[in-house]
C-alpha cells in the first residue's frame, strides 16, 4: 500500500516539474555577426545575445541582453540599447537589426544581393561599414536546469516502475 502512494507522488511530482521547465524562461540566445569590411582590414565580428526571442519575429529592446564588436578599428561592448528593431529571419544568413545605445550605432540591412551592414559612433555609422555580412545562430548544448531535472525524475521513475515487484494474480481456494 505505502508503494502505491509513494508512485503517486513521484507521478505528481514529476507532473509538477514538468510543468515548471515548460514555464521557465527561455534562455539567452547568441548570434554571431560576421561582415567583409571595406574600411577596416578583414572581417567585422559581433556577438548579439538575445533573450525571449523566436527567429521571425520584430526585435525589441525587451529582447536585448548584449552586443560585443570587434574589427581592427574599433571594438564595443554594450549591456543595454536605446532603440532595437529588426528580425533575424533564419538561423543563419543576413538579416535586418538597426540599434543605438552606448554612444554607437549598428546597422545590418538586407538589399537585395548585398547585405550591406556599418556600426561607429551614434548617429554616424562610420568607423567600420562594408556590403556583405551575415548573422548565425549559435546552438545551445546544455540543457536547462529544469530540463535536467525533468530527465532525472523520467528515468527515475522508469527505474522504479521497472523495480516494483509484480504480484501474480493468486487463486484462494
Amino acid at each position: 500500500m505505502l508503494h502505491k502512494h509513494i508512485m503517486r507522488f513521484l507521478t505528481a511530482l514529476s507532473a509538477l516539474v514538468g510543468l515548471a521547465a515548460i514555464a521557465a524562461p527561455a534562455a539567452a540566445v547568441d548570434f554571431k555577426f560576421s561582415g567583409t569590411c571595406i574600411d577596416c582590414s578583414g572581417i567585422g565580428s559581433g556577438t548579439l545575445v538575445l533573450k525571449n526571442y523566436t527567429l521571425g519575429t520584430t526585435l525589441t529592446t525587451a529582447n536585448f541582453v548584449s552586443f560585443t564588436y570587434s574589427s581592427n578599428l574599433l571594438s564595443y561592448s554594450l549591456s543595454s540599447v536605446d532603440d532595437l528593431t529588426g528580425s533575424l529571419t533564419a538561423a543563419t544568413g543576413p538579416a535586418f537589426v538597426v540599434f543605438h545605445g552606448g554612444g554607437y550605432t549598428f546597422d545590418s540591412l538586407v538589399a537585395g544581393p548585398f547585405s550591406p551592414w556599418c556600426t561607429g559612433t551614434t548617429g554616424a555609422c562610420s568607423s567600420d561599414f562594408g556590403l556583405i555580412s551575415s548573422w548565425s545562430q549559435v546552438a545551445g548544448v546544455v540543457p536547462e536546469p529544469a530540463m535536467w531535472a525533468v530527465m532525472v525524475l523520467g528515468f527515475g521513475l522508469l527505474g522504479a516502475s521497472m523495480r516494483r515487484p509484480r504480484h501474480a494474480g493468486l487463486l484462494h481456494a
